[in-house]
């Protein structure tokens, strides 16, 4: 993810996720932004983008 980083590729946690997992904002990678899954979908578009939910 280091590299990923460095390129300037863009981290979006799931806002929704995040609170369902009990995970805080000081859990994820420096510079990660949170959005709603909307949020998230409206700025994908047109854009290449991977989408991984686990």
């Amino acid at each position: 993810m280091a590299i990923c980083v460095e390129m300037g590729i863009g981290f979006h946690a799931c806002s929704t996720s995040m609170d369902l997992m009990g995970i805080e904002k000081d859990d994820l990678i420096e510079g990660a932004e949170i959005s709603g899954a909307s949020a998230f979908l409206g700025g994908a578009i047109g854009s290449v983008t991977q989408l991984f939910i686990g």
